[in-house]
């Protein structure tokens, strides 16, 4: 009889340690957000919020059909700060603001140029949002309008955007992602720069916004990842056109796919499927000169042949490697020449390289870095083997009449 006294004084000792669901929080009580769009606007920030309609929410992950309505609606608010224009949208909405879910976060390119480190604050300190979606900064377009669009395939701006981000960024070299705690912590390093993807709007943004451009072949508006944002410290400083994106792709090891052409000594072009590559970037300052050393290695296939090639003859695979590597040479290079000239902003990581490799003298240069990275001397040593050229090896263009 004791033993089972003492077994049931445990058991509600127990009870009294568990938590039960007295944080819980009901799905029909909770406005979920996707995608926040920020602008500035007559010294204030308005607030661009796509929150999930609940009711809707099945259509959109079947592929974005079915509903009477659309699967996402757009909240926009003015306020001096952040926070405080989440907590005003509870004026507007029936629901609690929730942020676990976000997807992306869009920057304008005005406010991007202003600094960003005042308004990243939030969303590093806030327990509820997650640092793992994508930052973007828009090109010649507000970020209201990007919030706004009504896009094929994804009705739901936000998915679009990052399930493209994600895509295109592991098969097409120009493209990358930037996650929030990786541009923080980027700020935050010495010897590192941050950047962000570009975004454009192809079209008439205004007649994105309605469902009219769901219903015809060819959409009247949308997006393109198109360049990548060059920062200098918290500020937006510039831009890296195609060619160059993919250059600072090669040198930060962030190229998963990509494909590349090279001329044909008989005219014409050979395109190469970049299958996957690998970036080794090392530094080192003798007698306080610093010199940046970038090795990659990648290998590819021959994807596309418009010349007349006789691709079974090693020499011409040789041939066709070696120009590749001269094609990545010139996109390091020129990434690094544009860094330079426009920015004056390291965001390869050529200081951080230093620091790793030869720590005592990064301790000689580190105050004085953005001098030092203008004249840091860079070597490139390249090396691109050509694994397969398809199902076929000479092109049937040899044999037509």
């Amino acid at each position: 009889m004791k033993r089972n006294v003492s077994l049931v004084c445990i058991l509600c000792l127990l009870l009294v340690l568990t938590t039960g669901c007295w944080s819980r929080r009901e799905l029909n009580e909770l406005a979920i957000v996707t995608g926040v769009g920020i602008d500035r606007v007559d010294n204030q920030y308005l607030l661009s919020l796509q929150v999930l309609n609940m009711g809707q929410a099945g259509s959109e992950a079947s592929g974005g059909g079915g509903g009477s309505s659309l699967p996402v609606t757009t909240q926009y608010i003015k306020a001096d700060s952040v926070f405080e224009g989440f907590r005003r949208l509870t004026t507007k909405l029936p629901r609690k603001l929730y942020f676990a879910h976000i997807r992306v976060l869009v920057f304008s390119e005005t406010l991007a140029r202003e600094g960003l480190r005042d308004i990243l604050d939030l969303f590093v300190r806030d327990h509820e949002i997650r640092p793992d979606f994508f930052l973007i900064v828009t090109k010649g377009v507000e970020a209201r309008e990007v919030m706004s669009q009504i896009v094929p395939i994804e009705q739901s701006p936000a998915t679009a955007l990052l399930k493209s981000l994600e895509i295109s960024e592991k098969n097409w070299s120009p493209t990358i992602a930037i996650t929030l705690d990786e541009f923080i912590t980027d700020l935050m390093k010495v010897g590192k720069e941050g950047v962000m993807t570009g975004l454009q709007l192809n079209g008439d943004p205004r007649q994105g916004q309605t469902d009219a451009n769901l219903k015809t072949v060819n959409p009247r508006s949308n997006f393109r990842f198109s360049s990548i944002g060059v920062f200098k410290n918290d500020k937006l400083v510039g831009w890296l056109n195609e060619d160059e994106s993919r250059g600072f792709s090669y040198i930060t090891n962030r190229v998963d796919a990509t494909v590349t052409d090279v001329p044909c000594d008989s005219g014409g072009r050979v395109t190469i499927e970049i299958l996957r590559s690998h970036t080794n970037l090392k530094g080192s300052a003798p007698r306080g000169e610093p010199v940046i050393t970038v090795e990659v290695e990648s290998e590819g296939n021959v994807g596309e042949v418009s010349c007349k090639e006789d691709l079974s003859k090693p020499e011409t695979i040789y041939a066709l490697e070696r120009k590749a590597e001269r094609k990545i040479e010139g996109f390091i290079q020129q990434a690094v020449r544009k860094a330079r000239q426009s920015s004056r902003s390291d965001i390869f990581g050529f200081g951080e390289a230093i620091h790793r490799y030869d720590p005592r003298n990064w301790n000689r240069l580190k105050d004085d870095w953005d001098r030092y990275f203008m004249s840091a001397k860079v070597e490139t040593r390249i090396d691109v083997k050509l694994r397969r050229t398809g199902k076929v090896g000479q092109s049937f263009i040899d044999k037509m009449k």
